[in-house]
């Protein structure tokens, strides 16, 4: 685990100090860690994790899978670039968004159909997203 730790300094572009600092340990934890004196506890593991959610846990543990996260079908790995453009784009495309409208269908075929089936229940639904619902007695 002490090399993938010193992968992550390097990845990250920080000096061990720094990497304490930002997960929130003592510094001379990361140099007992980093010499092998100690070995990471759960509670190391899971400060890096929460502030490194990018970083794939069984990668950081085990040394299994790749070391950053895959996200969703498009496989790149996370960053704030790509979290900011993304919901750049989805907000672009809600606003290019056109409302759609139904198509208006008659009720009933016929008056025959309207004598031969009973009324359970009318819904009036509203354009502010509210609606009235009325059961005949």
């Amino acid at each position: 685990m002490i090399e993938r730790i010193q992968l992550i300094l390097k990845t990250k572009n920080l000096s061990p100090s720094q990497f304490a600092d930002e997960i929130k340990v003592q510094r001379s934890s990361i140099s007992h860690i980093l010499s092998g004196r100690n070995k990471p506890s759960l509670d190391f593991v899971t400060k890096i994790l929460s502030t490194y959610p990018e970083i794939n846990s069984d990668w950081l543990m085990f040394g299994k899978n790749k070391m950053m996260k895959e996200i969703e079908s498009e496989k790149k790995t996370t960053s704030v670039e790509n979290i900011e453009t993304r919901q750049k784009e989805k907000i672009t495309k809600r606003e290019e968004a056109k409302p759609v409208t139904a198509p208006t269908l008659p009720l009933f075929d016929s008056q025959d159909e309207v004598n031969q089936r009973e009324i359970e229940k009318i819904a009036i639904f509203y354009k502010d997203g509210t609606f009235k619902e009325y059961t005949p007695k």
